[in-house]
């Protein structure tokens, strides 16, 4: 009998899979265990937080008398920071995983397509810089340098050079 080969295109965890490997028990302990809290949490604040909050809201560190939730975006860490008294007082009154929970954290977690995506756009900046450093004043600016160097200036050197700028 010829043992079974697994298909060479198929992706590295089904080679694993197909390998017998798995999670180390004590991380997929910690992984059951932080996707349940999650779960909860979503079921206990779906009347409390907005949907997009909820949506990319997970538990990441959890203690008897600490949780860490990750969020994707600033906004949302600093929504729950703001009412953090009155969602542990949900968990902790509705909730018996959660009945001594003193503190919530919350961590901004950025996905990798946000990565990949300020990446792009901090690799064209320099061009856009580039660009913009020939272009004229605009009309706006030249009236404000303008009145700036005629009514608040009294350095005349300095407002020699005002008009100057404007001027070329």
């Amino acid at each position: 009998m010829s043992k079974k080969q697994p298909n060479r295109l198929a992706q590295l965890i089904d080679h694993q899979a197909f390998a017998g490997s798995a999670l180390p028990q004590t991380l997929a302990n910690n992984m059951r265990l932080y996707i349940e809290a999650t779960n909860e949490i979503k079921e206990l604040l779906v009347d409390c937080l907005p949907e997009e909050i909820l949506n990319t809201c997970w538990v990441v560190g959890l203690s008897p008398e600490q949780l860490i939730l990750s969020v994707s975006s600033m906004t949302a860490a600093n929504h729950i920071r703001y009412l953090h008294s009155s969602y542990l007082q949900i968990l902790t009154e509705q909730s018996i995983t959660f009945k001594q929970l003193k503190q919530i954290r919350v961590v901004v977690a950025k996905s990798s397509i946000d990565n990949y995506s300020s990446k792009q756009s901090s690799l064209h900046l320099p061009n856009s810089r580039k660009a913009n450093e020939n272009q004229a004043l605009s009309q706006n600016t030249k009236r404000t340098i303008s009145q700036a160097a005629e009514h608040v200036t009294t350095d005349e050197n300095l407002k020699k050079a005002l008009l100057r700028l404007i001027n070329h």
